[in-house]
């Protein structure tokens, strides 16, 4: 299934859905998402696991910093990848396995002072490409390959302004560019940009989380 996810798409877009009790009120609601190829085709969707209100209380005051769990599905509902970090302060670690519960590999935010940086890394613990973004570039994560074998690049995108102000509702381009990957670290580099969404735009919405002081960015 990852093969047909993954090799047959040189882009992948994420597009976050946006529940209207969310926008009209600005309560933090469980995050959902669609993913498209490059002709805006459907291709499957992205959910983080609901819960009860405990899970609602750690999205509203936690935030980008609470642990959580998101199943990614192929459109005929299939499940294709498990994503899964836990609460932390400083620096995320997010742990991505397969459909059987296999382990793919992992992304990991790392300390930057000038750089936003995340390494990447395959099933082994290996790293395979990290992501090095100047702070200046706001919406351009670059994913630089260990091996020397070609880049990848992951950018958020408007839906129009209007749009972006009403409802705030974040798309991802991942270009996979001509790099020689892995579906398995294709798959990674797709978790990586659900990952910076948590990490660097999910306290642009609404009043900030308890912990947004040990945020850098």
């Amino acid at each position: 299934m990852l093969d047909r996810f993954f090799s047959d798409h040189r882009q992948l877009f994420i597009r976050q859905r946006k529940e209207w009790t969310e926008i009209v009120i600005d309560w933090e609601t469980r995050n959902q998402y669609e993913v498209m190829g490059s002709e805006q085709e459907s291709l499957g969707t992205i959910a983080e696991r609901a819960g009860g209100a405990v899970d609602f209380l750690k999205r509203t005051f936690l935030r980008s910093h609470r642990g959580f769990q998101i199943r990614v599905m192929d459109r005929e509902n299939q499940l294709l990848l498990d994503l899964a970090r836990s609460f932390f302060l400083l620096f995320s670690d997010l742990e991505v396995t397969g459909a059987l519960g296999e382990k793919l590999g992992s992304v990991h935010r790392r300390f930057g002072i000038v750089y936003k940086r995340y390494d990447l890394r395959d099933a082994t613990g290996a790293t395979f490409a990290r992501v090095r973004s100047p702070l200046w570039r706001l919406w351009t994560f670059p994913v630089l390959s260990s091996r020397g074998s070609g880049d990848a690049v992951i950018t958020k995108r408007w839906g129009g302004a209007l749009r972006e102000v009403f409802a705030d509702a974040d798309t991802f381009m991942i270009d996979y560019e001509q790099g020689t990957w892995s579906n398995d670290e294709r798959a990674v580099i797709f978790a990586a940009a659900i990952s910076i969404d948590f990490d660097f735009f999910e306290n642009n919405q609404g009043v900030g989380g308890l912990l947004d002081m040990f945020d850098f960015s």
